[in-house]
């Protein structure tokens, strides 16, 4: 596969597990639309501030959607967009944001599975109603 394709589909898989269409990433990151889903194709070459704007807005780093070389392969098969993207905005915390976000993880994870899933209901409609 080649670089735009590589980098077309980690940007597409971030995006994705951000649940956000073409459009919003586009917004957030001062792109257009289009040029998101030619990205994601691979069919348009992108420069490197825009390629910074996009990872900025999808919480990753130019790394995340880079491609690895053999030598620098993450060898934890449980590595995914989801946690690189949490490790990410985690690493941008204070020490205090970091034990705050801790408790509350800690707490939610103690709850019993209907109370957890009445949370992430919560927390979808709040999510998806932009409050």
């Amino acid at each position: 596969m080649d670089i735009k394709k590589y980098m077309g589909v980690k940007i597409k898989e971030y995006r994705k597990a951000m649940k956000l269409t073409t459009m919003e990433l586009g917004s957030l990151s001062g792109t257009s639309q289009s040029t998101i889903s030619e990205i994601e194709r691979g069919t348009r070459s992108i420069q490197v501030e825009s390629l910074a704007k996009i990872c900025n807005a999808l919480g990753v780093t130019l790394n995340d959607v880079l491609p690895i070389s053999a030598s620098q392969e993450k060898t934890d098969t449980s590595y995914t967009p989801e946690i690189s993207q949490l490790t990410n905005i985690i690493s941008s915390l204070s020490s205090d944001e970091v034990r705050l976000l801790t408790d509350i993880l800690l707490k939610v994870n103690r709850l019993p599975q209907s109370d957890r899933e009445s949370l992430k209901s919560l927390l979808n409609s709040l999510m998806n109603n932009k409050l």
